[in-house]
């Protein structure tokens, strides 16, 4: 498996700054492997957007998260376009595990939200 650092060096939308002054994507994907293949596919998809609309050059991603079990994705410009793309997959990241990827759904772990399929869900519990 590739790592986030490789995966991201495929994206000229995403710069990390070690300094973290400017972006978090030092941190790499601060989400689960289960929800890697769809952010990758969503990076996919904002690459082509922004290397097909010249004023979309200066965009980039500054975060890549799950915040209350679901994927966020933080960019220092916002278009319409690329926004509906984002909440689409917001959207699909509330019914993919976190861990495996396979079907799940948001699970309440001592106050923190994630998305869980029931065997991930179990193993949580019983740790």
């Amino acid at each position: 498996m590739e790592t986030d650092e490789e995966i991201m060096k495929k994206y000229s939308i995403i710069e990390p700054d070690p300094t973290l002054r400017n972006n978090l994507m030092a941190f790499g994907f601060e989400v689960g492997d289960g929800w890697r293949p769809l952010v990758i596919e969503l990076l996919d998809k904002i690459q082509k957007i922004v290397d097909n609309n010249q004023e979309y050059s200066e965009l980039r991603v500054l975060q890549i998260k799950s915040k209350y079990a679901s994927l966020r994705v933080y960019l220092n410009y916002y278009f319409e376009e690329i926004e509906k793309l984002i909440d689409e997959y917001e959207e699909k990241s509330i019914y993919i595990c976190e861990v495996c990827g396979e079907i799940g759904k948001t699970r309440d772990i001592n106050h923190w939200y994630t998305v869980l399929c029931d065997k991930h869900y179990q193993e949580r519990l019983d740790r």
